[in-house]
């Protein structure tokens, strides 16, 4: 039991991970009222292929970049819904992330692959997050597509007097998004709790990449002198005109 453990916690942290594997991540960002002050934002994830079971474990920050004004990425109004993965399955190290402005740092959770091997049971876990087509277990047969992962979601502010900057997601610094691979197994697929089969894996491994998001342009942009000027010009027309008449 002690040994599956430390498999277990092992495969999420990604120590000793083959690097032959080569399914890819891809992290998008979307954002709501790009031009305002305040917003929102959803993170979600998406596999190159179809040449794993789905999605185990990750770890994602979402940044803040000044531009012409600094932009500050926060949690969900309501701190716990800022992880929009249920749990179950996404019952381990669950963090809605560490608020190190101007960026929301280590937003993370893990299926809860230490139960299911000590148990020899993946009634637990759930398998698909984050492919778009299906794919087959030499274990449990065809895996149903579960398609684009929304990871977690939350705020964005920016200056009130306005500037602009943008959001990104990123792969969190000496972190991973573990994936199952295809002859993943904790039993023999009877459903009786017997020990997985020879040539199965216990371990989930660590995606070969994780691409960060689009930069997504927030915050309402700073006048240019020239339309300040403008803007000045007309405002003493106007107080013109009000004393004309």
């Amino acid at each position: 039991m002690i040994r599956r453990f430390v498999f277990a916690v092992g495969a999420f942290l990604a120590l000793g991970v083959s690097t032959s594997w080569a399914t890819n991540v891809q992290l998008s960002l979307t954002s709501s009222n790009t031009n305002a002050t305040a917003g929102t934002w959803q993170l979600s994830a998406t596999l190159s292929d179809n040449q794993t079971l789905g999605i185990a474990a990750f770890s994602a920050d979402v940044d803040g970049v000044a531009g012409t004004g600094t932009i500050t990425v926060l949690r969900a109004a309501v701190a716990a819904n800022t992880l929009a993965v249920t749990n179950p399955p996404y019952a381990l190290f669950r963090s809605t992330g560490t608020l190190s402005a101007p960026n929301l740092t280590g937003i993370g959770a893990s299926q809860d692959t230490i139960t299911a091997a000590n148990n020899f049971d993946p009634s637990g876990l759930r398998f698909g997050d984050g492919l778009t087509s299906a794919t087959t277990s030499p274990t449990y047969g065809p895996i149903a597509p579960g398609g684009t992962l929304l990871l977690a979601q939350g705020r964005w502010s920016a200056p009130a007097a306005g500037g602009q900057g943008t959001i990104q997601a990123f792969l969190t610094a000496g972190a991973s998004f573990n994936l199952f691979p295809l002859n993943y197994a904790v039993d023999d697929g009877t459903g009786l709790g017997n020990p997985p089969p020879p040539g199965t894996a216990q371990n989930t491994f660590a995606a070969g990449a994780v691409a960060p998001s689009v930069a997504i342009t927030v915050g309402i942009p700073v006048p240019e002198p020239a339309s300040m000027v403008l803007m000045g010009l007309g405002a003493v027309g106007l107080v013109a005109l009000r004393r004309r008449g």
